[in-house]
């Protein structure tokens, strides 16, 4: 501590800074760090979890469409007959069938093994091969666009009598076979005991044909018309699998996914080079066991299938015969958490930037805080050498020092005020004498009513006002005393005319009221007529209200009778459609008794009565068919003439639109007639009212005028007296009179201690409020 208490401030307060701040710093980064690991985790555990989930459903909507596409294919039309087929030429084959067959098409087929299929046709000549002819193509390209290993038939003595690929088990009986213990043969077995819709599917195990390779089959029964008549089974190809649970860039480099069954055996093949392959039996590791008991999991440390530490996350997948399989996702540990690795050097890097920033930063403020200081000494030294033309440096600064610098102003300024002040005070003295001599010989010529003289002389900035204001009130009353001037002459002139115009006015006066009497007579006469055309116009109105109202109802009635016509139209039309059923009648009756004078005629005598009744039913026929045609004749002109009557009412209607649309506007226009003559009555009537009203001021005017007339020769006399009294006022015309001695400036002050808001010395507890708050942004 005493190391600490005698260290210069250029290094105490570097240290005081950055180490808190380094510390602070190194704290948020390793907070920062785990917070990132959290963060890494978590989407690790959220990307893996929905990584198996979605390829269990792939793997269980594969084995879900398997099944439903074997039952579908069961339940077709071509299996049946396919399968029907090749059992019949089975059965009906001359000769050793499986041998000869198992010849044909495995050991003389001249295609390598894995393309036997591509025989089509063998040259024996029979049935089988003529059916295979017919079915294979058909059977091969399904085989081919479901991806299936393999397609096989069986009838119902577990013969297999087709196979897409004739593997060694073509031709073979498995009920009792060589092969009837292998998959492919429980999967007969089983299947031919089941019912119509139903399905069975092996577990995977090797298959002996195909080279004891892994294989899992599913079959289900045939059935045609209610019979049972062999089996249909597919084995799948396990590679689907493995390429659903590979396809994704989360397995990365190091990533295995795989199945495992309840015995613990893979289901699928290693992604390594060397790894297990599929039905290895695993190790009981952790994750094995918790994707066996179903559900998802996530082991963020486990021991992989290959001994090496992994992230692992687990799911199960149900088979469609209801079966639990384990799916397991392992990535390395070291490649999941390279991203946790990666964040870790930056956070460092990071923590280490901010730390060497911080120190610069604490150097650089406190490097510029002792430049200030020492600039502050040295104007201090100058105060006290009694030198105040120098201008105190950083009094903007809000920080301790700027606070220090305005004080120091302060008292710079004070001391200067102080050894000024005593010279000032003498200048004063002089000047104010000087001042109130010049005023008072001013005041004194106000006095005598001569406004001519100014001050022309420099004041003191505190007396200028009172010059100002004395040569303002001797402009003021020079000017008042010209204007008086001025006016009384203008109302002398004024008083003149105004005497010569009365006479005149008056003459007029009485002229204007003779005018009046006459046009008032006039306005009378006409207000009677304008008030007799708006009761004709109000009677026009009616008349043409009444007009409309009637050209309305028979808009009415027009419409009405189209209404009418129309559904007279529509009735002629219908009574048209049962005239032309009741002539179909009339046709189907003559032809029924034609077929019926035929029978009678072959019966001879017996049916001779019979013809004569279908002779009379056909005259019958016949003239109501002709009565039907003369209806339909007559109808057809009534709907003429009906179709026409409703054309010329519409064009009455239109017509009658037309007028009604015209007698609204001529009741408009009429309206607005009447409205506009019952507003010319009232105004007519305003203006009589008005022009007597002007008649009796007029009348009134007259006695005005004689009295205007000797009040203008009064004025007249007024105005003369006042231009005598105006005339003793000296006004301007001569030089100011004033001879006084100059007024002394003052010497300029540079600043006083007014202009300052509060004195230095009581600042101590703003001071060091401001030192609490200070942030060193300012350098």
């Amino acid at each position: 501590m005493k190391i600490l208490a005698n260290m210069k401030l250029a290094w105490k307060l570097p240290l005081t800074i950055a180490i808190p701040a380094v510390v602070v710093v190194m704290i948020s980064g390793l907070l920062q760090l785990k917070q990132t690991a959290d963060a890494i985790d978590q989407e690790h555990r959220t990307a893996y979890t929905s990584y198996v989930e979605s390829k269990g459903s792939e793997i269980e909507r594969w084995l879900s469409d398997s099944q439903v596409d074997l039952l579908a294919i069961a339940d077709t039309y071509g299996i049946q007959t396919a399968l029907n087929e090749f059992s019949s030429a089975w059965d009906a084959y001359a000769g050793a069938v499986s041998d000869d067959l198992r010849r044909l098409y495995i050991s003389d087929n001249p295609n390598p093994t894995g393309q036997k299929d591509e025989l089509v046709l063998a040259k024996d000549g029979s049935t089988w091969s003529e059916v295979h002819n017919r079915h294979h193509v058909g059977l091969r390209s399904y085989q081919r666009a479901r991806g299936y290993y393999d397609l096989f038939l069986f009838d119902t003595n577990g013969e297999l009598i087709y196979s897409v690929f004739k593997e060694d088990d073509f031709a073979l009986n498995f009920t009792n076979g060589v092969y009837a213990q292998s998959g492919l043969g429980e999967v007969f077995q089983e299947g031919i005991k089941l019912q119509n819709g139903q399905f069975y599917m092996t577990d995977i195990a090797p298959y002996a044909p195909s080279a004891d390779a892994p294989a899992m089959f599913m079959s289900t029964p045939v059935f045609h018309e209610g019979q049972k008549i062999g089996v249909v089974a597919i084995q799948l190809p396990l590679d689907v699998m493995t390429e659903i649970l590979s396809n994704s860039e989360l397995i990365g480099t190091t990533g295995e996914v795989y199945l495992v069954d309840n015995n613990g055996k893979a289901l699928t093949n290693s992604r390594r080079e060397g790894g297990f392959s599929t039905l290895d039996s695993l190790p009981a590791l952790s994750q094995i066991t918790s994707a066996l008991s179903g559900g998802t999991a996530y082991v963020k440390t486990a021991t992989g299938v290959s001994g090496q530490d992994v992230v692992a996350t687990t799911s199960d997948v149900k088979t469609p015969r209801g079966d639990l399989w384990g799916l397991v996702f392992e990535i390395d540990r070291s490649e999941a958490m390279q991203f946790t690795q990666h964040a870790t050097i930056t956070t460092a890097l990071a923590t280490s930037i901010t730390g060497l920033v911080l120190c610069l930063l604490a150097w650089l403020t406190v490097r510029s805080l002792i430049q200030r200081v020492e600039i502050l000494a040295h104007e201090m030294e100058q105060i006290s050498e009694q030198n105040y033309g120098q201008e105190i440096a950083g009094q903007r600064k809000q920080d301790e020092v700027g606070f220090i610098s305005r004080t120091l102003a302060k008292l710079q300024v004070r001391l200067r005020d102080g050894a000024e002040a005593e010279a000032r005070e003498k200048i004063v003295q002089k000047n104010n004498k000087n001042v109130v001599n010049m005023l008072s010989e001013g005041l004194v010529d106000l006095a005598k009513g001569d406004f001519r003289n100014q001050i022309t002389e420099t004041f003191p900035e505190e007396h200028v006002k009172l010059r100002d204001s004395l040569n303002n009130a001797m402009t003021g009353l020079n000017d008042v005393v010209l204007t008086v001037r001025d006016t009384a002459d203008s109302i002398n002139r004024g008083a003149q005319e105004i005497s010569g115009s009365a006479d005149e006015l008056s003459q007029r006066t009485e002229s204007q009221a003779a005018t009046l009497e006459q046009t008032a007579a006039a306005l009378e006469e006409v207000t009677a007529s304008v008030r007799s055309a708006t009761e004709h116009v109000e009677s026009v109105e009616k008349t043409v209200g009444t007009a409309r109202s009637k050209a309305l109802e028979s808009g009415e009635v027009v419409g009405e009778t189209i209404e009418a016509m129309t559904e007279i139209e529509q009735s002629s039309q219908k009574i048209s459609q049962i005239i032309n059923v009741i002539d179909d009648i009339a046709f189907q009756t003559n032809l029924l008794a034609l077929n019926a004078g035929v029978e009678a005629a072959r019966a001879g005598e017996a049916g001779r009565g019979f013809a004569v009744v279908a002779s009379e039913v056909r005259g019958l026929a016949q003239r109501s068919a002709d009565a039907a045609m003369e209806i339909k004749s007559l109808i057809e002109k009534s709907g003429q003439q009906v179709g026409r009557g409703v054309k010329m009412v519409g064009r009455t209607g239109d017509a009658l639109t037309v007028i009604i649309e015209q007698v609204q506007d001529i009741s408009g226009l009429v309206s607005q007639i009447a409205q506009s003559s019952r507003e010319q009555s009232t105004a007519l009537s305003e203006i009589n009212t008005g022009m007597i009203q002007l008649d009796q001021v007029t009348q009134g005017n007259a006695a005005m005028v004689e009295e205007n007339t000797a009040a203008a020769h009064l004025l007249r006399g007024d105005a003369s007296k006042l231009i005598h009294h105006v005339d003793q006022f000296k006004t301007s015309g001569s030089n100011s009179k004033n001879s006084m001695p100059p007024i002394e400036t003052l010497p300029a002050v540079q600043q006083s201690a007014s202009e300052f808001d509060e004195d230095p010395f009581e600042e101590t507890e703003p001071f060091v409020h401001q030192a609490a708050n200070d942030k060193w942004t300012d350098f």
